[in-house]
């Protein structure tokens, strides 16, 4: 039974490290993304420019 505890335990562990993960990964990427956003808006606006 000791045994059945530990792996409880571990598991749940495991769980709340892939949920870290997850969420830095996701926060990561977001920021990527909103990164890579201002960079075309960026290009737009100087092909805007361009173009007026």
């Amino acid at each position: 039974m000791e045994l059945d505890k530990y792996l409880q335990m571990l598991k749940s562990s495991l769980k709340e490290k892939k949920d870290e993960v997850i969420k830095s990964l996701n926060t990561e990427y977001e920021r990527l993304l909103k990164n890579r956003l201002n960079e075309l808006e960026e290009v737009k606006r100087k092909i805007l420019k361009e173009l007026s």
